[in-house]
């Protein structure tokens, strides 16, 4: 019996050959060999228990930012969240299942009157994803304000306390295996035009400076100490700098552009450059930002 035909008879979906280029905020990559939409936690749970138990490896999918996916695809399963999408408000608290887009939890905050998040308006992210890379901007992290954590983890779904967890500059300390299900955020009760113009004034900030209008995968590198990434791959001379239909940004360095039927070996490539170019010059050695997966 082929995975496939275990899941049927679990009464789970699992699809087989899916291209992620449609997943993914840069639109490159190639197939995953699997790909499972659970419904809820008990087909989440059900279903990692078979992949498990046939030895097929898990690749946790959130929006598909922040994220490039190798030409050659996944080998495995991609398991996707979409569809844990509820939210839940209580005072100053929202309890947002791990699928939430982030587009939707801000402009939900901002019709309740709920302030803190603005500061990631316009990043194109899942709840999950965002917590689990800790994402920020503008000096601020979502983690600052998670109150607690619902995830599941060798087959147990656990909750974790805000004293118990450890953030950092893009990171959060979980196991590697451990997956997100739900957080609950804190936030403060203002009234909602004055959280509305806050997400206007990021947004605007966010058009200024970034190539919003392209396909991409947000910053390529974390900013090192000395400077940040974007004006050190400037100063090297890398803005406009081309492979193939990618393009590192001409209105941003630390972003590279899928401008015309970019493949992930284009990307790859000019991500190889700028750190070879910024170690040689500056010293630098610069780290991705995003996650670089699947094979070649």
């Amino acid at each position: 019996m082929n995975i496939a035909a275990i899941f049927r008879k679990q009464g789970l979906s699992l699809r087989e050959k899916v291209s992620l280029r449609p997943f993914t905020t840069f639109k490159v990559g190639g197939p995953a060999d699997y790909y499972f939409e659970p419904q809820n936690f008990l087909e989440l749970a059900r279903g990692i228990e078979i992949l498990k138990n046939e030895n097929i490896p898990i690749f946790l999918r959130g929006a598909g930012s922040n994220l490039l996916v190798r030409d050659g695809g996944i080998r495995g399963a991609v398991i996707s969240l979409d569809a844990f999408d509820s939210l839940a408000f209580e005072g100053e608290f929202v309890r947002a299942e791990a699928g939430v887009p982030i587009a939707r939890l801000l402009a939900t905050c901002a019709e309740k009157g709920l302030s803190g998040l603005e500061f990631l308006a316009g990043v194109p992210a899942t709840v999950g994803g965002a917590v689990r890379m800790n994402a920020g901007a503008f000096g601020k992290e979502i983690g600052d304000f998670v109150q607690e954590l619902n995830i599941y983890h060798h087959g147990q779904f656990y909750t974790i306390p805000r004293t118990s967890l450890k953030c950092g500059y893009r990171y959060l300390d979980l196991p590697e295996e451990a997956i997100i299900v739900a957080v609950t955020l804190r936030l403060y009760p203002v009234s909602p035009t004055e959280v509305k113009e806050k997400l206007l004034f990021f947004l605007s900030q966010r058009k200024n400076k970034q190539p919003l209008n392209m396909p991409s995968a947000g910053c390529i590198f974390k900013n090192p100490a000395a400077a940040s990434a974007g004006a050190l791959i400037d100063h090297a001379g890398l803005k406009g700098f081309r492979c193939g239909g990618a393009e590192i940004s001409r209105k941003h360095a630390n972003f590279i552009v899928n401008c015309a039927g970019a493949r992930a070996s284009h990307i790859l490539a000019l991500i190889e450059l700028a750190k070879e170019r910024v170690l040689s010059l500056f010293g630098i050695e610069l780290e991705e930002e995003i996650r670089v997966v699947g094979e070649g």
